[in-house]
């Protein structure tokens, strides 16, 4: 017997990814065009760690898709790939091996609903249930039954159980409510004030039928309302007048001094950062990246945004080796796990099966944060778009702190602040501002560990 449509607790925790069972897909794909799409998805994350949407054009590229399909299955492949955790226990509890095409049936059983054609999932999905070793899958809330609070977020809403268990050690039961909202896609726009201004903005956003809402304190963000298309589609993106980004991105920039000397933006790609920087000051600033291919796409985009500035250079150069001269400013956005961009990236999920890969990417943030803070000589903003204390509270705990200039919660344990889904309405952020010259005594860059 097929789980009902639209109840359970899981079920209902269909905002994964955020999406939304709106009406507007224009057609419901077949099972094996599913099962052979969710198989390649998987097989392109876990082999080349690709992003979802780049998985997806992978996809694409070597099997083809049906054009009138398309976004049918890219909303089928997302959910699909976000729901991963929730997949695996059911894998688990129907003595199934979590093999990529069992947990790509386990999603047509449960969650295939809306995407897929009914019929032929209804007639399918009774094969599955065959397959499990009592002859039948249980419902979507029988799945939670005795588990523990970690097991129960972890299995509801699809993380690894380390990083719940970890969360929930931090914030205790509000780690529940930033994780559901992590899960949603949360759309901004960043008004490009280098080429217009905010009314007009949204009244070209208005006229391709886009509804937004300006940020209450950042008015050059706006909200993206109820719409699900492509951002990347859309005609005041392409001028150049609107740029996606998210709200947090900006925050992290609203943290720096205003026109406080010369600023080093230390991981500057892909320059969304160093846009809002340009907009917020005279001084120069120099933009450093390990990427030669990234400062080369940084440098074409501020081009189009109509910010190819003599205030700005571009290096390429290993932030963690700086020998420059000291600068009044720093602005280290530094690698992470993006564990706090999993709604617009659901792939993240994947790569965080890994527990080693947040301490892997804390020492290269320390060995980052000891050399930008040599070359700083006032104030440091470090940040990194992530929800894990490792990458965030855990290195900054030992170091001079400056009050958020903007007023941002704190972070876990007092220690930094937090940009956070479930208050924000954005992706997940650690952000600090870091006094670059202690007073006497209290030591510097040595308190790293």
């Amino acid at each position: 017997m097929l789980p009902p449509e639209g109840v359970g607790r899981l079920k209902n925790a269909s905002a994964i990814g955020g999406i939304g069972a709106d009406g507007s897909m224009p057609r419901q794909m077949g099972v094996w065009t599913f099962r052979h799409l969710a198989e390649g998805l998987l097989r392109n994350i876990r082999r080349s760690g690709y992003s979802y949407d780049a998985a997806f054009r992978m996809y694409e590229r070597s099997s083809g898709i049906d054009p009138t399909l398309r976004r049918t299955a890219y909303l089928a492949g997302r959910d699909f790939v976000s729901r991963y955790y929730t997949l695996v226990h059911a894998a688990d509890s129907a003595g199934m091996r979590r093999d990529p095409r069992v947990l790509a049936d386990l999603w047509i059983y449960y969650f295939g609903g809306g995407f897929l054609d009914e019929g032929e999932r209804k007639r399918y999905s009774k094969k599955i249930a065959r397959m499990a070793a009592r002859g039948r899958l249980a419902d979507l809330d029988e799945l939670l039954d005795g588990l523990d609070r970690v097991g129960r977020i972890s299995v509801e809403l699809s993380y690894p159980r380390w990083l719940v268990n970890e969360l929930v050690s931090a914030m205790g039961d509000e780690a529940a409510a930033m994780l559901r909202a992590l899960n949603e896609e949360h759309r901004w726009l960043r008004v490009n004030l280098s080429l217009t201004d905010v009314d007009s903005a949204i009244e070209a956003l208005r006229a391709e039928g886009l509804s937004v809402r300006k940020h209450e304190r950042l008015e050059y963000m706006l909200r993206v309302v109820g719409y699900e298309g492509a951002l990347s589609d859309l005609k005041a993106v392409a001028a150049g007048y609107v740029v996606p980004q998210d709200l947090g991105s900006a925050l992290v920039a609203e943290e720096l001094d205003e026109d406080d000397g010369i600023l080093l933006d230390a991981c500057s790609a892909p320059g969304g950062k160093a846009a809002i920087a340009l907009m917020r000051r005279r001084s120069m600033i120099l933009g450093c990246d390990l990427s030669r291919r990234r400062l080369a796409e940084e440098s074409r985009l501020l081009r189009r945004w109509g910010l190819a500035d003599h205030r700005l250079s571009l290096a390429v150069c290993d932030s963690t080796r700086l020998s420059l001269r000291r600068f009044d400013q720093s602005l280290l956005d530094a690698p992470c796990t993006n564990s706090g961009d999993v709604g617009r990236n659901p792939a993240v999920k994947l790569m965080l099966e890994n527990r080693g890969i947040a301490a892997r990417y804390a020492r290269l943030q320390r060995a980052l944060l000891r050399s930008v803070l040599r070359s700083t000589r006032e104030l440091l903003v470090y940040s990194t778009c992530s929800i894990l204390p490792e990458e965030g509270e855990l290195i900054v705990q030992d170091l001079e702190r400056a009050e958020s200039r903007l007023g941002l919660p704190s972070g876990y344990w007092g220690v930094g602040n937090r940009i956070y889904p479930h208050i924000h309405d954005s992706g997940g952020f650690f952000v600090s501002r870091i006094r670059a010259s202690a007073p006497a005594g209290a030591g510097r860059g040595s308190q790293l560990i």
